[in-house]
């Protein structure tokens, strides 16, 4: 991660070179290679991404260069997390197609993924911090969630179909590791990547980096994501890698994905709406509203997925977890309260996760803009003490709060 590699400065006119050897894409922007154009606009971390035009319409080209973009070449990073991405898109697509972009073309030479252009769509991250709320987000992102998990999972796949899948993103080892470094481990060391808002949150940082209690808590929540195997995550579920309308919703960024536990993708998200919670108080007080939708967001993702997600699993339950044949006549009984059984325990790994991703925003590498933008430092600092506060006990204690709105509530009294 430390090897130096030269920059790599997206070439526009290879780009569109590559686009117009693709009949399929050349079809979809129309006309002739010279009335295509491109404009990068992408901010991210980790990859270039442009958007190209042309007469009869448009598309999404990401650029992988061999390193992490935001922190240059000094942290090599591998290029070929574009192919797993792709792999992450058809799989998805699949099971949740309309919350997630049609991959229109790989190139793993040129590390380069084209998708479909998302018309009419912004990220939801910058809606947020304008203060805009969606109607339809919790439901869509809720089915997603329940969609993608529960059919790449034991529940649904027949124990071979299940390995071959986990196979297919085994290698994925670099972007795991930046998880498994970035989000359980590096923050609660002094180490050279780390950032938070200094001078106001120094002690409290010293303070998160002597408590054993919630170090002992994030390694068992790093030994879940080191060994589950539950389902295909998304790895990165933040509100950034989400682009949203008034009507539609759809997931990206998928470069992190891997098998692993279903609380991990369903704990990131919470964490995210959570994060725009604080930061929006710190914004000012005619900000309410939109805090109160954010977590009644968070209540309803949460509600939408436990719901949908069990339905699949008494509809669809091909799997070879619990088999069907077990659970007949008076035994169906037995399985419900299983699954209720279930549920609650994914509930508790999704807090656990939750409190762990918000501790990471705030004091690691990849500080999410909806903190990062609030200019009055104090401000900034006391919205993220009362999001590390919440954080920390979701860590620690998560089976202290039996229902989302236990977890809603502790956000509210946090003020």
């Amino acid at each position: 991660m430390t090897a130096s590699v030269p920059v790599v400065e997206p070439d526009i006119t290879k780009l569109l070179d590559h686009l117009s050897r693709q009949p399929a894409l050349a079809d979809r922007l129309g006309g002739t290679r010279d009335l295509w154009s491109a404009r990068e606009i992408g901010d991210g971390n980790v990859n270039h991404v442009f958007v190209v035009r042309g007469p009869a319409g448009a598309v999404c080209v990401k650029h992988a260069p061999p390193y992490v973009r935001a922190a240059g070449p000094s942290w090599f990073l591998t290029p070929r997390r574009i192919l797993f991405e792709h792999r992450a898109l058809v799989e998805h697509r699949r099971h949740a197609g309309p919350h997630v972009p049609e991959p229109l073309h790989v190139d793993p030479e040129e590390h380069l993924l084209t998708v479909e252009y998302l018309a009419g769509h912004s990220v939801l991250r910058g809606g947020l911090a304008a203060g805009a709320s969606y109607p339809h987000f919790a439901e869509q992102a809720a089915h997603y969630l329940a969609h993608t998990l529960f059919f790449t999972s034991d529940l649904a796949l027949p124990a071979g179909r299940k390995r071959e899948l986990t196979s297919l993103f085994e290698t994925n080892t670099a972007m795991c590791q930046i998880m498994e470094d970035m989000v359980f481990t590096e923050i609660f060391l002094p180490h050279r990547r780390n950032r938070w808002t200094s001078p106001e949150l120094d002690e409290d940082v010293r303070r998160l980096q002597r408590d054993t209690d919630l170090k002992l808590a994030v390694c068992r929540l790093k030994q879940r994501y080191l060994t589950s195997r539950d389902a295909l995550l998304h790895g990165d579920l933040h509100t950034g890698s989400i682009m949203i309308s008034d009507h539609s919703l759809s997931v990206i960024d998928q470069e992190f994905a891997c098998y692993g536990p279903m609380g991990f993708d369903v704990g990131t998200l919470l964490a995210h709406l959570l994060i725009a919670y604080f930061a929006a108080g710190a914004r000012g007080p005619d900000q309410a509203a939109q805090q109160d939708w954010l977590l009644s967001a968070v209540e309803e993702v949460w509600d939408g997925f436990r719901t949908r997600f069990t339905e699949l699993w008494r509809d669809q339950a091909d799997g070879d977890g619990y088999p069907a044949a077990l659970f007949t006549g008076a035994a169906t009984a037995a399985l419900e309260a299983e699954r209720q059984r279930y549920m609650g325990a994914l509930f508790t790994d999704s807090l656990g996760f939750c409190g762990a991703e918000i501790i990471r925003r705030i004091v690691g590498f990849a500080r999410p803009a909806d903190f990062t933008t609030i200019t009055d430092s104090a401000k900034r600092a006391a919205a993220e003490r009362r999001a590390l506060t919440l954080a920390r006990a979701l860590t620690t204690t998560p089976t202290d709060y039996h229902s989302v709105t236990d977890l809603t509530a502790a956000a509210r009294d946090s003020y």
